[in-house]
């Protein structure tokens, strides 16, 4: 998040003052001391993203709705991208009619390119590769223009420690990890117990994604969830990313399903490269909210145009 101000330092009208003062502006100013500070556009990128907490149904058609919603008040929000929960418009299911999610991802997308808005759109999706039907539990990226930018698949898919190789690891194709860019900053993506590697819903060794994320060269990351309301879970998966956003050193942005009016086991909003919850969203109910993210600049990237 940003954090700014100015510093007024009020100084009598004597000469001598305005002199030393003016002297040690100019030796201790960032230029001279060959530092630039974070708020200017040479040192930094400012991402603005919109998130929506959302209840996740399997009706598409009442999904599709909530997500047109929220494009709408990104776009007054000025945001680069809105960002949505889990399986947000087919459903938190395998169990879904594909050509109804294909049609209304037209129209959501078509509403996107009016408005000028990405899409961060969490979704399940099947694919024909070779004649045979896949299912994937993805999040399709999607730029201001509609642009396809690519897919993230799950990976770290739910199965009961009982019953391993059950649930999502049979409903799911296992994804790959990869990072996106868009004008110049590069990100990542990850999909609820993606970070978190769950106890009890995990039957294969942790992989430790973000780490991996960070070590390909992501500048931030985008978590998108839909864990339900078992408030046991709630201290693992809050602390789990706030420490990975500390170790790794990069912010993490997240947005939950919500579920009516019960409160959700890990709270949306953004955790800054410090661990830190800077901006943190009501754990109940559809919210809507907007992220200021300040991503300091490498020699190597590219400006934005």
């Amino acid at each position: 998040m940003i954090k700014g101000g100015h510093n007024y330092y009020p100084v009598k009208h004597s000469v001598k003052i305005m002199t030393i003062c003016f002297t040690l502006c100019l030796f201790y100013s960032p230029s001279a001391m060959g530092q630039t500070t974070g708020l200017s556009k040479e040192s930094s990128s400012i991402m603005v993203l919109s998130g929506l907490q959302m209840n996740v149904t399997n009706n598409i058609k009442d999904n599709k709705e909530q997500i047109l919603e929220g494009i709408r008040r990104a776009a007054k929000e000025g945001a680069s991208f809105l960002v949505t929960p889990e399986g947000s418009l087919s459903g938190y299911t395998s169990n879904f009619n594909q050509a109804e999610v294909k049609k209304a991802l037209e129209e959501i997308k078509s509403a996107a390119v009016k408005l000028k808005v990405g899409l961060m759109l969490g979704t399940c999706y099947k694919e024909l590769i070779k004649g045979d039907e896949f299912c994937y539990n993805q999040v399709r990226i999607y730029s201001m223009d509609g642009k396809f930018i690519g897919a993230y698949s799950k990976i770290l898919r739910c199965s009961n420690i009982e019953l391993p190789g059950t649930g999502e690891m049979v409903d799911y194709v296992e994804g790959e990890l990869k990072t996106f860019d868009w004008n110049g900053l590069k990100f990542g993506i990850l999909i609820c117990n993606d970070l978190w590697a769950t106890p009890g819903y995990t039957t294969t060794p942790n992989p430790y994604l973000a780490l991996k994320l960070k070590q390909m060269g992501a500048q931030f990351i985008i978590h998108c969830i839909n864990s339900g309301t078992v408030q046991k879970y709630r201290p693992f998966h809050e602390s789990s990313a706030e420490l990975w956003a500390f170790s790794i050193k990069i912010p993490i942005l997240e947005v939950n399903a919500a579920h009516g009016n019960e409160t959700i086991n890990a709270q949306s909003g953004l955790i800054d490269s410090n661990g830190e919850r800077s901006l943190r969203v009501p754990d109940s109910g559809t919210q809507f909210f907007t992220a200021r993210i300040s991503i300091p600049a490498t020699n190597d990237r590219t400006k934005q145009e």
